[in-house]
């Protein structure tokens, strides 16, 4: 390692590789094996994330180990974690975690576990330093062929590398957001509108509505478009787990705790985080959410220092909050902080004419990757568009994939859908109440005459019964909007059915924060 020729025969084995045309995986790949001739290790990879935080891509060096079946150690992940959301190299007894940059911007790291510590330790340290900015420069050079890939001509025999039409969406650089329908253009200006402050949002729709969506839209339309976007699901995370996640530990703070962990809350510094089913944490953690969005400082789990950070938070949920509030389940103060722009996403069924826009988009997306060449015959989309969707747009996404998936030709058509085959199984979970016996699905019914039973969607009621409005287990909220639906969402119809004045219909949609639909 002392000689400069060594050091640059192994730069131009590896930069050769780096700097050839194959898939990004397979040149880290090909880059790994190169670097495992030269240097005596005892393990090494590269991981890269992706826009989202997740790892993308993990390579491994080539040792004894099972490459389909290895994974990051815990001390492992948890010191690439730090380098990543640092910048800043690690240097272990034996292990070196160099930051792979892009645009001075950590998105992943080249890490090795040495077989032994040798005399030239600065030397191999500055060369893999130069090798992980290389890596960097790599995977730059990729990003940017695949932002100027739609101009390109794709190889004879290949699917294009389709993205949704421009009149798919009407949402400028927000692409992943698809909809023409007034419900979605309307959410969307109050989406353009909140991204230009720091105000807490709460997202509120029945699943599958994209709640995670538009926190991403209101990312990438604010200031902090360029600082991190983090997510988190508190859903089914104990309490001790979900501390741990959103503000770090120290070491020995817990049971395999052997390094410190920075959390959620410092990854996202300076960004944005995403607190996805806030409803599903406890009351005791509760206060120590509220510490750190109302102080923006915190402790680490285990620790004592006292931390600071500029992050806004958008929460997102599926529950009546305000039910849970009365009932003592959420605290009524953290309800307020986070509940400062409460942006209600419309249900599927809501979007007239979204559906068909968005199942082109899905069956697209299918066949960019799956080699295929997949399109819907007229009478499949009448079919799509006459279902309610209560699973909403992650049902649409699957039904098209296992349609697409089973479909016997290139053209779908209506008798490839599984409802049309008496073979739909999430029809067996929303029944309509009209039936008498239950066995009446909702997929058969106008989109418009199915609602919800609350923002939970964990019932499935009818706008023509009127045993609906009074259906047990159904809170006030949930009558409200039920009514709305049932009038077309005019308030004097509302108050009629409900038995109110207009003016008290009015004041309860701007109490629990309902937008009113343009039909």
């Amino acid at each position: 390692m002392n000689e400069p020729e060594t050091r640059l025969h192994i730069l131009y084995d590896i930069s050769k590789e780096l700097f050839s045309s194959f898939p990004l995986d397979n040149v880290l790949k090909a880059a790994m094996n190169a670097l495992a001739e030269h240097l005596l290790m005892r393990d090494a990879g590269i991981v890269i994330y992706g826009d989202e935080g997740e790892p993308r891509i993990t390579v491994w060096a080539p040792t004894a180990h099972d490459v389909h079946s290895r994974s990051l150690t815990i001390e492992q992940a948890h010191a690439i974690d730090r380098v990543v959301a640092s910048g800043e190299t690690h240097f272990g007894k034996k292990s070196f975690i160099f930051p792979v940059k892009v645009n001075r911007k950590a998105i992943g790291a080249l890490w090795i576990d040495r077989a032994y510590i040798g005399d030239a330790e600065e030397d191999q340290k500055n060369l893999l330093k130069m090798i992980a900015y290389l890596i960097g420069l790599t995977c730059q050079r990729y990003r940017c062929r695949d932002d100027a890939s739609v101009t390109e001509e794709q190889p004879a025999g290949r699917v294009p590398n389709i993205k949704p039409k421009p009149h798919l969406t009407q949402f400028g650089k927000v692409d992943w957001i698809v909809g023409e329908s007034p419900a979605i253009k309307k959410v969307f200006e109050t989406t353009e509108i909140v991204a230009a402050t720091n105000s807490s949002v709460l997202l509120r729709g029945e699943t599958g509505t994209g709640k995670e969506c538009f926190a991403k839209a209101i990312h990438a339309l604010s200031i902090r478009k360029n600082k991190p976007f983090v997510k988190l699901n508190c859903a089914a995370l104990s309490e001790t787990v979900l501390e741990s996640e959103l503000f770090g530990h120290e070491k020995g703070a817990f049971t395999g705790a052997l390094l410190q962990r920075a959390g959620r809350f410092e990854l996202a510094n300076g960004g944005t985080l995403l607190l996805d089913e806030i409803g599903e944490i406890s009351p005791t953690f509760q206060a120590k959410l509220l510490r750190v969005l109302q102080e923006g400082e915190f402790e680490r789990l285990g620790g004592t220092k006292t931390l600071k950070v500029d992050v806004r938070v958008i929460c997102a949920t599926n529950k009546d909050l305000e039910g849970a509030v009365l009932r003592g389940e959420f605290r009524a103060d953290l309800y307020y902080r986070i509940n400062v722009v409460p942006i209600i996403l419309p249900p599927l069924r809501q979007r007239d004419g979204d559906i068909s826009l968005l199942a082109q988009v899905f069956l697209e997306q299918f066949n960019k990757s799956n080699d295929r060449n997949f399109d819907f015959a007229p009478s499949a989309i009448d079919i799509l568009s006459k279902c309610a969707f209560p699973g909403n747009v992650r049902e649409l996404d699957n039904c098209v994939q296992r349609t697409a998936t089973l479909a016997s030709s290139n053209t779908i058509a209506s008798s490839d859908f599984a409802c049309q085959q008496d073979q739909c199984s999430s029809a067996l979970l929303w029944k309509d109440p009209r039936d008498g016996n239950g066995n009446g699905p909702v997929h058969s019914l106008n989109p418009r005459d199915a609602t919800l039973g609350g923002l939970g969607g964990n019932a499935v009621t009818l706008s023509g019964s009127a045993a609906t409005m009074e259906a047990p287990g159904l809170t006030e909220r949930d009558r409200l909007i039920n009514a709305m639906v049932k009038g077309g969402w005019v308030q004097a119809k509302a108050a009629r059915i409900l038995g109110k004045t207009p003016r008290q219909v009015g004041y309860a949609l701007r109490r629990f924060g309902i937008d009113v639909i343009k039909e």
